[in-house]
């Protein structure tokens, strides 16, 4: 849940930093589950997570040894400029469907699917009601795992 609110929040912050890309959902809502990709990737609400190596890996020439404690970094990873170009740039025509943000495989998100459902309404009804808005005063929420906000003040709002 926590990772959730997170991501929403995220989107917020993220349209009221690009409007030209919020327009676009906007004028297309087709581009809603696309969007919210792109904003995991962007802002992954979990930037990292901790395996165990259960055998020898090498990464880059580097063994890393059974047994060792690893962080993955999520974030880093699906900013990855030999993955995505521009990694830097948030477009919601993008559709990063392999971000890394959900994991994959036996470590993929349980919840991912009621993630999306909440995620695309929160967005989708942002965009149909919403023209456009700006952000004001905005607290980080300190926590060792999530990347969210504690609160987000949203101003200069534009009904549709």
């Amino acid at each position: 849940m926590d990772t959730t609110i997170a991501s929403i929040g995220n989107a917020i912050m993220l349209f009221a930093e690009h409007p030209e890309q919020y327009a676009k959902v906007r004028e297309d809502p087709a581009l809603v589950p696309s969007a919210f990709n792109e904003v995991l990737r962007m802002h992954s609400p979990l930037p990292a997570t901790g395996r165990k190596t259960m055998r020898d890996v090498e990464v880059d020439d580097v063994v890393i040894p059974e047994g060792s404690q690893v962080a993955l970094l999520l974030a880093g990873g699906n900013r990855d400029e030999r993955h995505y170009p521009n990694a830097d740039t948030f477009d919601v025509t993008r559709n990063p469907v392999d971000h890394l943000t959900f994991g994959y495989g036996i470590h993929g998100c349980a919840g991912q699917g009621l993630a999306r459902l909440e995620a695309y309404a929160a967005i989708g009804s942002l965009a149909k009601y919403i023209k456009s808005y700006s952000v004001g005063d905005f607290t980080r929420k300190i926590t060792n795992t999530t990347r969210s906000y504690e609160s987000i003040l949203v101003t200069d709002i534009v009904r549709a």
